[in-house]
């Protein structure tokens, strides 16, 4: 299902991270929700092994995840450009952003976000701090 992957790949997510957000928003099982596999997610962007299209729990529920996951990251890079704003910049002048390794990590940041893929914070204040045209140096550091 070439437009699973074309859709992931616009929305800037690794197949665990989208593996993970399906696991989020529409667990096979509510009350013990456990992310997609990445293989599984492969399996379907590939359409190997019979497995060419997701399961109709996904796939009804798709295109509608795809625009959330969408919504979550316009809301993300609405918000981190005053947050990397608010940051002062340590005595060489250099603002120090806060990237997290692990879900973990982000989820202790920013309990609200419990459940998404860091990867969606460290892509939104990379793009942010690309955008603006403020002279001043990002570095990002990473938070175990």
């Amino acid at each position: 299902m070439h437009r699973v992957k074309t859709r992931r790949r616009m929305l800037g997510l690794s197949q665990a991270d989208l593996g993970v957000i399906l696991g989020l928003l529409v667990p096979k099982d509510p009350s013990d929700p456990k992310p997609v596999g990445q293989q599984t997610v492969s399996r379907w962007e590939e359409g190997v092994n019979g497995h060419g299209e997701p399961p109709y729990w996904v796939q009804d529920a798709l295109p509608g995840i795809l625009d959330r996951i969408g919504q979550v990251q316009e809301a993300l890079a609405r918000w981190t450009a005053p947050f990397l704003r608010g940051l002062d910049p340590d005595a060489d002048g250099i603002v120090h952003v806060p990237t997290y390794r692990s879900d973990k990590a982000f989820a202790r940041a920013f309990p609200k976000m419990a459940g998404w893929p860091a990867s969606i914070w460290n892509n939104a204040v990379v793009r942010t701090a690309d955008s603006l045209d403020d002279g001043r140096e990002y570095q990002f550091d990473l938070i175990r």
